[in-house]
């Protein structure tokens, strides 16, 4: 989610100030009161205006948000058909639904199914983790210290297909001429050859081989570490230019001169040849050049490393422009996209970023006692929601090529987003998730399919940031239902994913799927732990990172630009990501080729974000849409 990642203890504190604390009103009315600029009834956006148009159908919202639209009526009345009620609640600040109703009933049924599951569950549980245990005596007694078995949620992120490489990307577009010596030199000294303070390797994993031995995943030392097999340079030859060239000759330029025109606050031209040449021409060489990147980038996104070397690797793409591109390729093993960050910003970088500030002292022990308890009697709930889902669309379903399609935007500014934020009450990820089910409603219009929603894997974290980095998997996975149906207005989305986002914050199952997974994965062999979350009904996958703020350089080359790409885990095939870098926001995209027609098309979905977005701005400060 956006913004500073907590740990677990201040999560599920942040839980509680939130349900107990938020204003009746917070969540459905996120706006400033009514101007000239933004004049609308969220009742109407929701369910239909007086004329028929923005319409979300009445049979899809829930019971419960009928009876809070409802009660928010009656709150906002003169004469209220509810006055005790409204009064205890304006007082109290609680809301009703979302905190008794709701929670009470998540409680009981919850306390229901773990009564049937637990005992069924128990006998496996103890059965493998007995198992687990005789795995680790054999480990310790044939290998040594070499072998180690991989613990918690590593077992599960680990698992490599054909069709899904689990392999973590970042992309850098670095100035200057690279140094292929120097970038080695750099990354055995800050990264392979560091220490902790007990003068063991602080970054391990780099030096093993993720594999399965007795049936379960494990870390094995290699002897040898060849750093010119991990370390490796790429130089965009005409080959690329040529065979990218053909990928683009469909490619549509009224389209694309839309889509740079749309932005109202440029003042200067949109590539960087223009601002240094002068070039007119839309279709600068630069532009042409990152083409050639993104070619390059997909066809390497697919690749298998050799198994008997650790699963990471550093490709250095020369270009012909005085600059250079680094993709750094991390196997999902290791760590997640959080890990990965701070590993780039903390040790990777010539200058290394003060620990971000982490909040408000957590909870003490009663409290995340308590917290704990109550998450455990929801437990099936959160299951339930992980893996029931049954999305149907042309980004779900076909069989997987293995083949990437990876992508990404023009610079989005933040200072943009902050704005359409501030002035809509929301969060920067909540306006970056309703740009994505707008570029998924358009794409699916231009499919010619008939989608509502689609259901999206959003990754919450739960590292502590005061402490040491770790490379580890800490997070949990939520599924949001992002609202597709093309009918809908920018407000009127940009509220209803607000809402869905909020629940997602709120949901105490979180916290205990977050525990039952990385427990029970350390003990399953990788052929059970593989089936645990798995991607079945899953449209895509969609993660916000927020990156340094400020000039950053690596080896002593300065960074202009930035962008990251999740993994897709089969049968999930397409994952959209965010990623903030001084002062901009890059959106990245990896889809299989099975899912789209072509890579214009790939690209469309990405272009339709940055749509969306000035679309969004322009209703809010211009009071008409330019589109």
């Amino acid at each position: 989610m956006e913004g500073v990642t907590f740990p677990v203890e201040q999560r599920v504190y942040s839980w509680l100030l939130t349900n107990f604390s938020r204003p009746i009103n917070a969540t459905f009315f996120p706006f400033k009161p009514p101007s000239e600029i933004l004049r609308y009834s969220w009742l109407q956006e929701t369910l239909g205006s007086s004329d028929g148009t923005h319409k979300l159908p009445l049979q899809e919202a829930s019971v419960g948000l009928l009876a809070l639209l409802v009660l928010q009526e009656c709150i906002n009345s003169p004469v209220s058909i509810l006055p005790y009620v409204t009064l205890g609640a304006k007082k109290c600040k609680l809301h009703l639904y979302n905190t008794i109703v709701v929670n009470i009933l998540k409680t009981i049924i919850g306390l229901a199914l773990m009564t049937v599951m637990v005992p069924v569950m128990l006998p496996f549980l103890a059965f493998f983790w007995l198992a687990s245990l005789a795995v680790k005596l054999t480990y310790a007694i044939s290998f040594g210290p070499s072998v180690t078995k991989a613990e918690g949620v590593d077992s599960v992120w680990g698992l490599e297909l054909e069709e899904s490489r689990p392999f973590i990307t970042v992309c850098m577009l670095v100035s200057g001429e690279p140094n292929l010596e120097k970038i080695r030199t750099h990354i055995k000294t800050k990264v392979l050859d560091l220490k902790d303070e007990t003068g063991n390797c602080r970054f391990r994993k780099f030096w093993q081989v993720f594999s399965v031995k007795c049936g379960y995943y494990c870390w094995r030392d290699v002897d040898n570490l060849n750093l010119n097999e991990h370390v490796r340079l790429i130089n965009l030859s005409p080959q690329h230019h040529e065979a990218t060239t053909r990928d683009q000759d469909h490619l549509n330029p009224n389209e694309h001169v839309r889509l740079l025109n749309l932005n109202p606050l440029q003042h200067e031209p949109t590539t960087r040849d223009q601002r240094v040449n002068g070039n007119p021409n839309p279709v600068a060489r630069n532009d042409v050049m990152d083409s050639v990147v993104r070619k390059v980038v997909s066809d390497e996104g697919g690749v298998e490393l050799k198994s008997d070397r650790p699963p990471w690797e550093v490709l250095i793409l020369a270009r012909d422009d005085n600059r250079y591109n680094v993709v750094l390729r991390l196997h999902h093993a290791i760590g997640d996209g959080v890990a990965f960050m701070r590993l780039c910003v903390e040790t990777l970088i010539d200058t290394s970023l003060p620990p971000p500030n982490v909040g408000p002292k957590p909870p003490g022990p009663f409290i995340r006692a308590a917290m704990m308890l109550w998450s455990m009697t929801v437990l099936p709930l959160g299951l339930i929601q992980v893996v029931a889902n049954f999305d149907r669309n042309s980004l779900h379903g076909p069989h997987l090529s293995g083949r990437k399609i990876m992508t990404w935007s023009r610079s989005l500014p933040l200072s943009v987003l902050r704005q359409v934020k501030m002035a809509t009450h929301t969060t920067v990820n909540d306006v970056l998730m309703s740009c994505l089910a707008s570029a998924l409603a358009r794409h699916f219009t231009r499919r010619k399919e008939t989608v509502k929603q689609v259901t999206s894997v959003v990754p919450l974290s739960f590292h502590d940031l005061t402490t040491p980095l770790a490379l580890t998997n800490c997070f949990s996975v939520a599924t949001v239902k992002l609202p597709v149906t093309p009918t809908l207005s920018p407000l009127a989305r940009l509220v209803a994913t607000k809402r869905l986002l909020d629940g997602v914050k709120r949901d105490p199952t979180l916290l205990a799927v977050y525990w039952v997974v990385k427990t029970v994965s350390g003990v399953l062999p990788a052929s059970v732990a593989s089936l645990l979350l798995t991607g079945h009904g899953l449209t895509l996958g969609a993660s916000n990172v927020p990156g340094p703020q400020q000039d950053i350089s690596i080896w002593g080359d300065g960074v202009e630009e930035m962008v990251f790409w999740v993994p897709n885990r089969a049968p999930v095939g397409a994952g959209m990501s965010f990623l903030s870098y001084k002062g901009q926001v890059k959106v990245g995209l990896n889809v299989d080729e099975a899912l789209v027609t072509s890579r214009e098309e790939a690209q469309q979905l990405v272009d339709d974000v940055e749509c969306e977005l000035y679309r969004m701005h322009n209703t809010l400060f211009l009071k008409s849409s330019t589109l």
